[in-house]
């Protein structure tokens, strides 16, 4: 007796890719879903572009709206080094500091950016390649850095220019003019410097950032992101750890 003919199961259609725009709507409201995507086609050089070019947009609002001098003495007063400083020497370190952040501005916004791209791509692909024995590649890492530093960004930083906007002052620090984050409960000019710096780490789109990292190299490595948040916070903690203890020796 012959066997039953079995017709073979149809093919399964290849996954979509997604595009540039539906991989940025879903990392807002499906991030597992994008980063899936993502990890399958890991291209980065369109969110890190888009990053580069949200950096040097917010720069040139913001310099061209604030006023080198009132920043720098705003600064100095802030940090203590103003009462330390004799009287004949706080207009020359003004203009000195003025001076350097018109040309330390754009440095940053194209070099930094670049700079902090590489170099938490680097640390992060280190500790999921061999903490994590994944697979992943150092343009997975690339990619998922770029998408959520990205997605944050976009929306970060016209929330900053538009809370100067709304307050008429430009000389505000931008790392802190949006305090979602403890240390709006406390007087910057009183608290002890150790505590502001950890406080003031502890905000919102950090935390966002964080979850989004955990998300994309969770996806990239197989893991579940309640795995992988470890491998991202943990070096989020030291650099924290840094900050607070910077402010505590030179503060």
């Amino acid at each position: 007796m012959s066997e039953p003919l079995v017709s073979p199961p149809p093919p399964t259609a290849p996954e979509k890719q997604g595009g540039f725009l539906q991989n940025l709507v879903d990392v807002y409201f499906a991030p597992r879903d994008a980063f899936a995507r993502i990890a399958r086609d890991p291209r980065w050089l369109l969110p890190a572009a888009g990053l580069l070019v949200v950096s040097v947009a917010f720069t040139a609002v913001w310099m061209s709206r604030m006023e080198p001098t009132e920043f720098m003495k705003s600064q100095l007063e802030e940090s203590g080094q103003w009462d330390k400083m004799p009287a004949e020497q706080r207009d020359v370190a003004i203009e000195r500091g003025a001076g350097m952040m018109k040309g330390l501005g754009w440095v940053m916004a194209v070099v930094g950016t670049v700079f902090v791209l590489a170099v938490v791509s680097g640390v992060l692909f280190f500790v999921f390649r061999f903490f994590y024995a994944s697979e992943m590649s150092f343009k997975h890492a690339l990619a998922v850095v770029s998408w959520a530093f990205f997605a944050v960004s976009l929306l970060s930083s016209p929330l900053i220019l538009a809370v100067m906007g709304l307050k008429g002052d430009w000389n505000l620090n931008p790392q802190e003019v949006v305090q979602a984050n403890p240390s709006l409960l406390l007087d910057k000019s009183t608290a002890a410097k150790p505590l502001w710096a950890l406080l003031s780490s502890l905000d919102l789109f950090s935390l966002w950032q964080i979850f989004l990292l955990a998300v994309g190299f969770g996806v990239a490595s197989r893991k579940t992101t309640g795995a992988a948040i470890w491998g991202v916070l943990i070096p989020w903690v030291i650099v924290v750890l840094g900050k607070v203890g910077w402010a505590a020796i030179f503060h």
